[in-house]
């Protein structure tokens, strides 16, 4: 197995989300990404699995684990493990030798797997069980590659991240401009932004919210931090790149208060004084909203890399070396790989990472809220590949926001406040050291 990387153990526990190539090339056969059953055994055999609960929807482990391994391996039981319990963090049951046969990551907080002694080569189960790769979203399976810093699969992708434009239409009709259409660049929806910032009646209405640095920034790859070196790279013509583009955005007068996350999404959903917000997927948060007249289209694109989105965000599952099951853990990640399954997921607006016309045209049907929204846009533009990843990214976001804030008021200049914001970043690396 090839060389993989060691992270900080101990910094684990205190660390928190933040939010939010080539490669994965198919060995085998092309054909259809399910594994054939494999019979070692089919005595009963209880399994394991790590992951953060919350992550999911109410029925959604139910739903996409364990009713369709009951129905194909009925001597399989899932036993859950929520970690995003202190008492139960990865480290704290590594420590307890009470090691899960499964864990659940996602490509930017996989260092919270990696370093631990769990990490085992999938690649000899994919070949043993028949498995093909050649479907699943290649973009997403590099990734667990190249966020790993390994050069083996230490896990498989099962969803993803989709990003889109949101837009409100009534904000579009009130103020007779036209709607936004697939493929725009950032520049073209700036000009409509600049249309639609404006104020009426006492109500600050504003055309458009870029959101945080680093979500624009992942589209081009871009990263705040060198995990090799250790150092952030923030002062250098990409990042000014991107600050200057977010900088003539925020200089549209009445729209230079950036709001991020949760407060753009509030002025969105709730003050309903936002008319276009690119983020991540937010199709689930639409469905008890009544009464916004919204819909989506392809994320802003970058002339330089058209039909690309934000950076790729995978949610993935490993098997943990340590595991005397690795068969019957296999066995359920490739159920959850099934078509059957990545259908149902796409139905429920889950994005499917096994990807073929069909699934994608079952995207969002079992969601009433969804019927008529243009859908079709969020498989118009491909993830931008995975950057290496380490404890220490989780510092940019609030870096990077800071910074972009004093910009958009005046308060520093883009150089200052990129030069700044990698020494910070710097200082705050060896205050976590």
């Amino acid at each position: 197995m090839g060389k993989l990387r060691s992270g900080l153990m101990l910094l684990l526990a205190a660390l928190t989300l933040f939010g939010c190539s080539s490669g994965g090339g198919g060995k085998g056969e092309d054909r259809e990404a399910t594994a054939p059953d494999v019979k070692e055994t089919n005595e009963p055999v209880t399994l394991k699995i790590a992951l953060s609960m919350g992550w999911l929807g109410p029925d959604e482990f139910q739903k996409y684990f364990v009713e369709p391994v009951q129905r194909k391996y009925p001597h399989i039981t899932l036993e859950t493990i929520d970690i995003s319990k202190p008492e139960f963090s990865l480290d704290k049951l590594v420590a307890a030798g009470n090691i899960p046969d499964m864990v659940m990551t996602a490509s930017p907080l996989i260092f919270r797997f990696t370093g631990l002694g769990l990490e085992t080569d999938l690649e000899p189960l994919i070949k043993k069980h028949g498995f093909s790769l050649s479907q699943l979203d290649p973009v997403a399976v590099d990734a667990v590659r190249t966020a790993g810093r390994s050069d083996v699969l230490t896990g498989l992708p099962w969803t993803r991240h989709l990003s889109a434009l949101y837009y409100n239409k009534d904000l579009f009709d009130k103020f007779g401009v036209e709607y936004p259409r697939d493929g725009m660049t950032w520049e073209e929806l700036r000009e409509l932004a600049v249309r639609l910032t404006r104020n009426e009646d006492g109500v600050q209405y504003r055309g458009l919210e870029p959101d945080q640095p680093g979500a624009v920034a992942s589209v081009l790859s871009i990263p705040a931090f060198d995990p090799e070196a250790k150092k952030a790279t923030l002062d250098n013509d990409n990042w000014k790149r991107i600050f200057t583009l977010l900088k003539s955005i925020y200089d549209i007068p009445g729209n230079n208060v950036p709001k991020f996350a949760g407060g753009a999404w509030d002025q969105f959903v709730k003050d309903r004084t936002l008319a276009m917000y690119p983020t991540n997927n937010r199709l689930p948060n639409l469905k008890d909203i009544e009464g916004l007249n919204w819909d989506i289209v392809q994320y802003p694109q970058f002339k330089d890399a058209p039909d690309t989105a934000m950076g790729v965000d995978v949610w993935i599952l490993h098997i943990t070396e340590q595991s005397k099951h690795k068969d019957e853990a296999f066995q359920v990640i490739a159920s959850v790989l099934s078509e059957e399954v990545q259908t149902e997921m796409a139905r429920n607006a889950r994005f499917p990472v096994l990807q073929t016309p069909k699934i994608q045209e079952e995207f969002g049907k079992n969601q009433p809220h969804l019927a008529g929204k243009h859908i079709e846009a969020v498989f118009k533009s491909k993830p931008a590949k995975a950057l290496p990843v380490s404890q220490y990214d989780m510092l940019s976001g609030a870096i990077l926001q800071k910074s972009i804030v004093a910009v958009a008021k005046g308060e520093k200049d883009i150089n200052t406040a990129l030069r700044e914001a990698e020494e910070e970043y710097n200082r705050q690396v060896q205050a976590m050291k």
